[in-house]
């Protein structure tokens, strides 16, 4: 196995780890306030997590570039030849994968934003509240 696939299959799992913990129902804002800070926190605090990321990003982009470069060229679909056809499949297959980790990280992204968005808003509409009753 492509050592790259390795870590692209591993930092797959960490994402959809996080995505299944975000998209859990929170009991409270106060719990949701606590696991937007914790990641808040660990992203900013190890900017190698950060620096990792991207450049797991940038793998999974140049691997899926290469995939689809591969299947739309004219050689995949001139030849009857079986190596050629399962090389074919197996681009396709890698195309649909590292496909699959960009769009998770971008709903992982635009979850956590959305989180810390109700997060504020709900803040804001409980301090409402707090002088409406005084």
């Amino acid at each position: 196995m492509d050592p790259g696939w390795l870590i692209l299959c591993l930092f797959m799992i960490a994402e959809v780890f996080l995505v299944g913990v975000l998209i859990l129902p929170m009991p409270s804002n106060s719990v949701r306030g606590m696991v937007i800070d914790g990641f808040r926190k660990i992203w900013k605090k190890y900017p190698n997590i950060r620096s990792g990321a991207a450049l797991v990003m940038f793998l999974n982009i140049w691997y899926f570039w290469s995939a689809l470069n591969f299947i739309y060229s004219d050689d995949a679909y001139k030849t009857e030849n079986r190596q050629v056809l399962l090389r074919l499949f197996r681009e396709e297959r890698n195309a649909y994968l590292t496909g699959f980790g960009i769009f998770n990280f971008l709903v992982l992204y635009r979850l956590l934003d959305l989180h810390t968005q109700l997060h504020d808003a709900r803040n804001f509409q409980k301090k409402e509240q707090a002088l409406k009753k005084e």
